[in-house]
């Protein structure tokens, strides 16, 4: 019994011993040892794809209010950030032709939720980006570049079914919609509010 017990003892010590010499060699805190990989998995993002309509308006008197549509792509990097690729038209009258003038648009954009999905009964958010804009018509113009700023809301209605409404601003630069013959240059700059929908996968 008294060998038994001795060896016993010996185990027991050999076992703390290496215990100790283990996390001798782990590096401090939660960071794993140079032989392991330090982000073990990239979280995929989640995908939306959403239609809306509503109404755009120009500032500077360039035309009238008139309908707009927008389709977006969404793809959600973490519960806070996100990147959206955007197509947004509209028609609009000019005030002094009674002309329309068309308005497509592409950007792309960086998300940031003011609130996580589970925080609030909406979730707010801002985006800003960089794009292009064209503009057919009587005094269009072909290429300008957008820096839009927008701001919005939108909730969960099923698993995979979202709602929303989101305001935006469009600053235009190296763009002229002058009619021929005006006394005073107009722009593109315009602003857009609409309400949208789609799933999210």
């Amino acid at each position: 019994m008294v060998a038994a017990a001795m060896m016993a003892l010996a185990g027991a010590a050999e076992a703390q011993g290496a215990a100790r010499q283990d996390r001798g060699d782990r590096p401090a805190g939660n960071v794993p040892p140079a032989d392991q990989p330090l982000i073990r998995r990239i979280p995929e993002p989640t995908i939306a794809v959403e239609g809306g309509f509503g109404m755009l308006g120009y500032l500077g008197g360039t035309a009238g209010v008139g309908p707009t549509w927008n389709v977006r792509v969404t793809g959600s990097m973490s519960p806070r950030v996100a990147v959206e690729g955007n197509y947004i038209g509209s028609v609009n009258q000019r005030a002094t032709l009674g002309r329309s003038l068309v308005l497509t648009s592409l950007d792309a954009g960086v998300r940031y939720n003011v609130l996580r999905a589970d925080e609030a009964i909406v979730q707010p958010f801002v985006v800003a980006g960089v794009g292009y804009a064209g503009w057919a018509g009587e005094g269009g113009d072909a290429f300008a570049l957008t820096v839009p700023v927008t701001v919005g809301v939108e909730r969960l209605v099923t698993r995979n079914v979202k709602v929303g409404a989101r305001f935006n601003f469009r600053p235009a630069f190296f763009d002229d919609l002058t009619v021929r013959g005006a006394a005073t240059q107009t722009g593109g700059d315009s602003w857009a509010l609409l309400a949208h929908g789609g799933g999210a996968f």
